[in-house]
């Protein structure tokens, strides 16, 4: 909490920090949430507090699978219909091929699989929200990386001083999700909780977000991106959401670059990735807990990657989580809150 609130860019006086500190949320939280308003209850949120000390904890000792991207893939490789293909794990001039179909040994190789595909994602080890996310683009011969045109030697420079990776295919969005915004492979935050219980799991929330021109090409708010939630039943989206150089919410009904319509919008074959989704919570019980990155695709679903600890900032914006009845016995069955 210390770390994130000395990253935090936005103006706040002491008595406010003091205020927000009290309660438990970051600065930044505070403000997004706008809990300095008399109509607001910090009750009803899950406080930053509880995330960092007690959700951090909750899918431990197996939270590990979801933190490293590279151990993800390895457990969730039996999943073949819905996991992205990865290529090869990349640690400096050490290139080990992990696909069966395109062996990729060497960084020379990258760029010749590269030629081919037109199109290939770059993830860190361990990066989150996008931060070591690069997306590599071959246009006729023309090496883009982050958007940057480099030659062949630069390119493969970068990769090599970059920290662990894994190479892997770059996924095609649906159609919807491309009219808003066609440059970035625009994924769904969809959190999964496991009931004690019962032990079934079920959706709690999920948020939608969208790549920008700022956003090189990574669908990330931290990089300038912009999001909206989902109805869990319906699949339509509410109000866009971006952050103003204030830190405070600003709701938008259409794409800030494209200008289509955000709000009402239909996510494609919604009931069937839910199910799917839910399918990969019940086979993984041993994680009670999980944020899935999943883009909607024109003939099913790909899983980017499963968070351990998601961020709740968007998904419990407009509706605090606790809100929520069944989230609330979920968070009080685990003992995160009281």
């Amino acid at each position: 909490m210390i770390r994130e609130e000395f990253r935090s860019p936005y103006p706040i006086s002491t008595a406010a920090r003091l205020r927000a500190w009290k309660l438990g949320f970051i600065t930044e939280h505070y403000l997004f949430y706008e809990l300095d308003r008399s109509d607001r209850d910090p009750s009803q949120y899950v406080s930053d507090r509880a995330r960092y000390l007690r959700l951090s904890r909750l899918n431990d000792p197996f939270s590990r699978i979801l933190h490293d991207k590279m151990l993800f893939g390895e457990v969730f490789r039996r999943h073949q219909d819905v996991l992205p293909e990865t290529f090869a794990y990349v640690r400096g001039r050490l290139v080990v091929p992990l696909s069966n179909r395109d062996r990729v040994d060497s960084i020379d190789a990258i760029f010749d699989l590269l030629a081919r595909r037109r199109k290939l994602v770059l993830k860190g080890v361990r990066g989150q929200e996008g931060s070591d996310t690069t997306i590599l683009e071959d246009r006729g011969g023309e090496l883009l990386v982050k958007g940057s045109a480099m030659s062949r030697e630069a390119a493969k420079r970068f990769v090599v001083e970059r920290q662990p990776q894994i190479l892997t295919e770059y996924v095609e969005q649906a159609a919807y999700s491309r009219e808003i915004f066609p440059g970035s492979a625009n994924s769904i935050r969809m959190l999964t909780m496991v009931e004690l219980d019962t032990q079934e799991p079920f959706l709690a929330r999920a948020l939608h977000r969208f790549g920008t021109a700022t956003s090189l090409g990574i669908d990330s708010v931290a990089r300038g991106g912009v999001r909206a939630t989902v109805d869990v039943e319906t699949g339509r989206l509410g109000p866009g959401l971006a952050v103003t150089p204030q830190g405070r919410p600003e709701t938008i009904e259409s794409h800030p670059d494209t200008g289509a319509r955000i709000t009402g919008v239909q996510v494609t074959r919604w009931k069937e990735a839910v199910e799917r989704v839910l399918d990969l919570a019940r086979g993984h019980r041993y994680l009670p807990y999980v944020g899935w990155d999943v883009v909607i695709t024109q003939d099913g679903i790909r899983i980017l990657e499963g968070n351990s600890n998601s961020g709740l900032d968007g998904l419990q914006h407009y509706t605090p989580l606790l809100s929520d009845p069944r989230v609330r016995r979920f968070y009080q069955s685990r003992g995160v809150i009281l």
